[in-house]
């Protein structure tokens, strides 16, 4: 319960910290997006209903922060987001298990792997929506910069949440304590 508290909190407050954090020049002014970190370090650790409560909250926190509308037309729809990390949910827990134990190792290159996947996914929906399909340089560094950035900042944030205490720990803590009362 401490861990699925702090991560709901960390999560709001990674949709409002991405937006101050300035671009990064040295992967062609892209941005930093924090939310998939959060979402992989949960999909690796709690159980499928607490994962697919915790896609629904990190794709509509992601949505609403990355609505675009250009006039009349709506670019990036709420709700896709949500169906994306839904799916990668259910990927997820079964890549969790095979793996045993929590490994930081996991947590990164699915961190930066879905970051792609969602970059990559949003971008083929804006040029859907335009209908214009341009790959240069620009647009590479714009996807994959996030998802390089996603894959460096992955094992800070993975060591700093591991730091909490588990529940069962924090039980086991309680019971000793009121049994000593």
């Amino acid at each position: 319960m401490i861990r699925a508290s702090v991560l709901t909190a960390a999560v709001y407050l990674a949709v409002i910290v991405q937006e101050f954090i300035p671009a990064m020049p040295f992967f062609g002014d892209a941005r930093v997006v924090l939310v998939p970190i959060f979402f992989c370090y949960g999909a690796l650790l709690f159980p499928f209903p607490g994962v697919l409560a915790l896609a629904l909250y990190c794709g509509l926190l992601s949505d609403l922060a990355l609505l675009q509308v250009d006039g009349e037309h709506v670019e990036i729809g709420l709700g896709w987001t949500m169906l994306y990390y839904v799916l990668v949910a259910a990927t997820l827990q079964i890549i969790r298990r095979f793996m045993p134990g929590r490994r930081w190792e996991t947590h990164c290159l699915l961190t930066g792997a879905v970051t792609l996947l969602l970059l990559l996914g949003q971008y083929v929906m804006v040029c859907l929506r335009r209908g214009s399909l341009i790959i240069d340089a620009d647009v590479f560094w714009q996807v994959t910069g996030p998802a390089v950035a996603a894959l460096l900042l992955a094992p800070l944030f993975y060591f700093l949440l591991a730091l909490l205490p588990d529940d069962a720990v924090a039980r086991r803590r309680g019971s000793r304590s009121t049994a000593s009362s």
